[in-house]
């Protein structure tokens, strides 16, 4: 068996905000309820909370993070993103991790989601 692709869920205050977020500043289209943003392979499904106490972003850990293919892809989405305004936690750094390289930024969404993008780098 093989994944061809993963989603994630995410409960969101706002769908409307959340929605144009992901639109204007991920530049994600929308296909069947789900957003993509084709430059990395993200993938999120929007669903409305049916309570404000139900969206619960992690504290120090992304929601969601999406490897880049390469270097080049990672610094150019960055720069579009920044571009677009998004809220940043923390800007593109390298760390090492069971030893390899990663490049890797952060941003945060309307309801706070901690969103990664990285990618491995020699």
């Amino acid at each position: 068996m093989h994944l061809l692709s993963s989603v994630s869920v995410l409960l969101v205050s706002d769908i409307e905000l959340a929605k144009f977020f992901y639109q204007t500043v991920l530049s994600c289209e929308e296909i069947e309820g789900i957003f993509f943003q084709k430059e990395c392979g993200l993938a999120i499904k929007l669903v409305q909370a049916e309570k404000i106490e139900d969206v619960k972003p992690n504290r120090n850990l992304w929601n969601v993070f999406s490897y880049v293919e390469s270097e080049e892809r990672l610094d150019k989405l960055f720069q579009k993103v920044k571009n677009k305004g998004a809220l940043f936690a923390y800007y593109p750094k390298i760390r090492e991790i069971d030893g390899e390289k990663l490049k890797e930024f952060a941003i945060r969404d309307l309801d706070g989601y901690l969103i990664g993008f990285g990618t491995v780098i020699n």
